[in-house]
């Protein structure tokens, strides 16, 4: 295997929804006068670069970016692609498209695309003579205009229906925690890649059993050939002591012959490991980490090479009737009861493919300094990078996985459920090799808002409990599952607090009411409270004469309230909450600041404690680990990286609770 980035050279221009006058201009004329592109990025990026626009976060920009969601974007890289022999097969592979797409090689249509969350491999070994100048061309269309609406589609009230069809990160259409502000690109890494004959198409590592003395593991591979199927291959798989990058001993070396009887079926192998060493989460032991290394021989040549890490462990959820009615709602790691102490995770950029490497890095050690031991990736935002989940390995931070669903009635129509079955099938394979998957969620909050819409027959939505579950239960059962967030097994209100998780929101009220302080939810998944960010922050996004009162424009828009849509009650809410609290009315700015803060950390600290003291609760998931944008929230940290008071409060909080 042969690979070469296609990261760099590209370039961008625009054009009206549908315009292709002149296309062969388009796809192979001089790009001269086109701008440089960013890839992996977004084309607001690009214009920002180019100085073709305002800072989107600063004030009320972002609306003077709404025209760039609605026009065609085009990139285009000329290249000179590698010779390829007889035995060997060329593919463009793009991680990811931001959404949807077509794919033009040498002036010719060859793809289509329509999925933000999946790669796409564009197979051009036949499209003229390799070795000689490839033109590639990506026209990328407007997100807002490019989705099919089903007229008889029955929807619950929507802030903006075109979301529900587009496969994309939902965030990006305005939330509560993110701005208007619609992403577009070619957002994650593109490749060149030949391979000879064939290739690893996928493998992963779990565990069946394991005691102190003995670990049985059970490996599953499975291949592809792409040029022709040979007589005979090999595979060699090798495990090691420690992770990839810090490699101990090796611990065993396996090979196995693979004749054409092989090439229909998965090829599983299974093999011990003595003495093992548990994974297990952040305060509760070491997260310790094996590695492997997996060859595909045909003779004596590597056709393909996978490497990576993988841990022992056993994750149950456990859900039983309890004496006082209801049921249980908890996780067993390696057989051990625990409470959850953890977050929520949002995207940390309203722009994806801003988020670099170094910021995961970042953030994530904050959160494993804060002693979380999980977070819950809600379905709102993206299917985070890799470099996320080994770092949830590395830090033993497990992950509630959520499918990128959320606070809406979906479409079940054939075309849309296929498109959903596709990417589940991409991402369990993809993400289910990590012991720090702890849970598959159907989504955020769409069992609610169909509940609200149809009553108990909201359960007989297919898009959950047909596909999702389908998928999972096939791919990795050994990973538990539930439809949606919050969830009820028996199909009552979902936000039931007697059963499943549940979602527990008052905004302005006091922290100590009783609607948490006499609550008794089996696991309470999301919960938050607002605080204002320090003026530092503030002055990255407001003018600095509009700082006080905060009843004005700037503060509404940057408190949720981009869309219109009458979010502004939540700097009113600000203020029920100190009253509520019986606390006297800041007169300054440094005085809401304060307060806010302060309330926020008591709240959460006295919500943590609170749970933690019942023993049928589960675990507690605070809303939310970080912002996405500078703004008013309930984050633990303000864009980009400053903590509030509520970090360094939740940090000790989690420190206390050893339950």
């Amino acid at each position: 295997m042969r690979v070469f980035p296609l990261n760099e050279g590209w370039r961008i221009t625009w054009r009206s929804f549908r315009d292709e006058h002149d296309l062969e201009s388009l796809l192979q004329g001089p790009t001269d006068a086109w701008l440089p592109a960013s890839v992996p990025g977004d084309v607001h990026i690009d214009l920002l670069n180019a100085g073709k626009g305002p800072d989107p976060f600063y004030g009320l920009n972002a609306d003077l970016w709404r025209w760039v969601e609605e026009k065609d974007w085009w990139y285009r890289l000329d290249f000179k692609p590698p010779q390829v022999s007889e035995e060997e097969v060329a593919h463009i592979v793009f991680h990811g498209i931001d959404t949807f797409a077509t794919i033009f090689v040498n002036g010719r249509k060859t793809l289509t695309h329509k999925n933000m969350f999946i790669p796409l491999e564009v197979d051009i070994t036949h499209l003229g003579e390799m070795g000689e100048d490839v033109k590639l061309a990506v026209k990328i269309s407007s997100p807002v205009f490019s989705v099919d609406i089903n007229s008889d589609f029955e929807v619950v009230s929507d802030w903006y229906l075109p979301r529900l069809f587009a496969r994309k990160a939902q965030y990006n259409y305005g939330w509560d925690i993110a701005p208007r502000l619609v992403s577009l690109g070619i957002w994650r890494p593109v490749y060149l890649i030949v391979y000879r004959l064939g290739r690893i198409a996928d493998f992963w590592l779990h565990t069946v059993e394991y005691n102190e003395k003995n670990a049985l593991i059970k490996g599953e591979v499975e291949i592809e050939w792409l040029r022709g199927i040979p007589s005979e291959a090999k595979l060699k798989l090798e495990i090691f002591e420690g992770t990839r990058d810090e490699r101990g001993n090796k611990l065993l070396e396996l090979s196995r012959r693979i004749l054409p009887s092989d090439y229909e079926q998965r090829l599983v192998v299974e093999f011990p490991i003595k003495d093992p060493k548990l994974w297990w989460p952040n305060g509760l032991g070491e997260p310790y980490l094996y590695s492997y290394r997996i060859f595909l021989y045909k003779d004596d040549d590597i056709l393909d090479k996978w490497e990576g890490n993988f841990g022992i462990r056993s994750i149950e959820l456990v859900q039983e009737p309890l004496p006082q009615g209801g049921s249980s709602f908890y996780f067993k790691i390696n057989g051990r009861a625990f409470f959850v102490k953890g977050l929520n995770w949002t995207p940390l950029d309203a722009l994806p493919a801003r988020i670099t490497k170094e910021r995961y890095k970042e953030v994530l050690k904050l959160v494993k300094e804060a002693n979380a031991n999980m977070l819950r990736v809600w379905g709102g935002g993206i299917y985070e990078d890799e470099i996320f989940y080994d770092l949830c390995d590395k830090f033993g931070i497990l992950v509630w996985q959520d499918f990128m669903f959320a606070c809406a009635n979906y479409p079940q129509t054939e075309m849309f459920l296929r498109e959903v079955e596709k990417e589940a099938n991409y991402i369990v394979r993809r993400l289910r090799r990590h012991p720090c998957l702890a849970l598959w969620s159907g989504g955020n909050e769409n069992d609610a808002f169909r509940y609200w819409q149809m009553g108990k027959d909201y359960i007989k939505h297919r898009l959950s409990r047909e596909i999702l579950q389908r998928v999972c239960k096939k791919l990795n059962p050994q990973t538990p599952f539930i439809p949606d967030s919050p969830f009820s097994p028996t199909g009552d209100d979902p936000n039931n607090t007697r059963e499943g998780d549940s979602h527990r929101w008052a905004h302005g009220t006091n922290y100590l009411s009783n609607f948490y302080m006499e609550d008794e939810s089996r696991f309470v998944s999301e919960i938050g409270h607002i605080s204002v960010p320090d003026k530092e922050v503030l002055l990255q996004f407001i003018p600095e004469d509009k700082l006080w009162p905060p009843f004005n424009e700037y503060w509404f828009y940057h408190a949720s309230d981009t869309l219109r849509v009458g979010w502004e009650y939540r700097i009113q809410s600000l203020f029920n909450s100190i009253k509520a609290n019986n606390l006297p009315e800041p007169q300054t700015l440094e005085e809401f600041i304060e307060v806010t803060q302060d309330l926020q950390a008591k709240a959460y600290v006295a919500w943590t404690e609170h749970y933690a003291s019942l023993p049928h609760c589960g675990g507690i998931l605070l809303w939310n680990v970080a912002d996405c944008w500078p703004q008013i929230s309930d984050a633990l940290i303000a864009y980009p990286l400053k903590p509030k008071k509520a970090y360094y409060a939740v940090k000790e909080a989690f420190e206390r609770i050893r339950r």
